[in-house]
């Protein structure tokens, strides 16, 4: 017996919804093929694809779990031989994530390129935090994430797009707003220090306190990045962090200064399965992220460029 796409198609339907009912509704085939084809599949490997608990509900196995995997990189690229076929690449559906902290400076131009370039594709996109990114690659539940390397893993392979070095973010009226020049990380950590609480992301921001010996008092957490903006433009202490704002920010009550120690710098990147195959689809995604991180960065140091003149003008 040979694998078909067919069963292919039937076994993530099944791992996706959880039960073969429901992946019998939603390819709108009988319940029973459903049920047969999981049971060939299992056979043929001599291996179970799932648990079957109470309530008709199926939970993968580990080896479901790497099967689905490899499940999804064969329909993939099943997709791509089909659309290279017609003659027409820039169609079809791309599966992306995307880092929540960076999705609203990035993704909507993201988006609005592709929409105008490739009208025809499909993107479909997830939020997530560092963690639930690097495990949508590796189940291939994405195809590319955009995100910030914080030590991925070898089996992720990765293309570095900007390095991005902290910044203090304090409240307009502070003092540490009016001072000239850059802050230093001694002054910040004497301020009560509001932190983005996300996996990894928490500890990458804590590290440059810590190699200077700093140990700043957390008096806040917050898992967004415009709830931390708010917080902090409200006077309940200062942050520091990586992704960058808009150039036109609607927190005027914060302020944005640069910091005086040269500090680790954070690696911007689009991060793939190391093994997966590329679909043209996922490519021309690509280089819509790559156009869309570039649009922004220019902007801003543009909009920076701009505001380091004004205040140098002569009053």
């Amino acid at each position: 017996m040979r694998v078909s796409l067919r069963l292919l198609r039937y076994f993530t339907a099944t791992a996706e919804t959880g039960s073969t009912t429901a992946a019998a509704k939603q390819l709108n085939v009988s319940q029973p093929s459903i049920s047969v084809a999981i049971r060939e599949l299992e056979s043929l490997f001599d291996d179970t694809l799932f648990t079957r608990e109470t309530g008709a509900k199926m939970t993968l196995t580990r080896f479901g779990v790497r099967k689905l995997a490899e499940a999804r990189q064969l329909l993939n690229a099943a997709a791509s031989f089909e659309a290279d076929d017609s003659g027409d690449a820039a169609s079809g559906e791309v599966q992306i994530g995307v880092f929540s902290t960076i999705a609203p400076v990035y993704l909507p131009a993201l988006l609005r390129i592709a929409r105008t370039r490739f009208p025809d594709l499909s993107i479909r996109f997830v939020e997530g935090d560092l963690v639930q990114l690097e495990e949508g690659l590796r189940s291939s539940h994405i195809e590319l994430a955009l995100m910030y390397d914080v030590g991925l893993p070898a089996d992720i392979e990765r293309e570095c797009l900007a390095e991005l070095k902290p910044y203090a973010l304090v409240p307009a009226a502070s003092k540490l707003a009016k001072k000239a020049g850059k802050l230093s990380l001694h002054e910040l950590a004497k301020e009560p220090l509001i932190l983005i609480d996300l996996p990894h992301s928490r500890e990458f921001l804590m590290a440059p306190f810590w190699q200077c010996g700093l140990a700043p008092e957390v008096r806040y957490r917050a898992t967004s990045l415009e709830l931390v903006r708010s917080m902090v433009a409200h006077g309940l202490g200062v942050s520091l962090l990586i992704t960058q704002s808009e150039p036109v920010s609607s927190s005027t009550g914060a302020i944005e200064r640069p910091i005086r120690e040269e500090t680790i710098r954070q690696p911007l990147v689009i991060a793939r399965p190391a093994r997966a195959s590329r679909t043209n689809a996922s490519e021309l995604v690509a280089q819509c992220m790559r156009d869309a991180v570039n649009e922004a960065m220019s902007a801003r140091a543009g909009h920076t460029r701009r505001r380091s003149r004004a205040q140098n003008v002569p009053r």
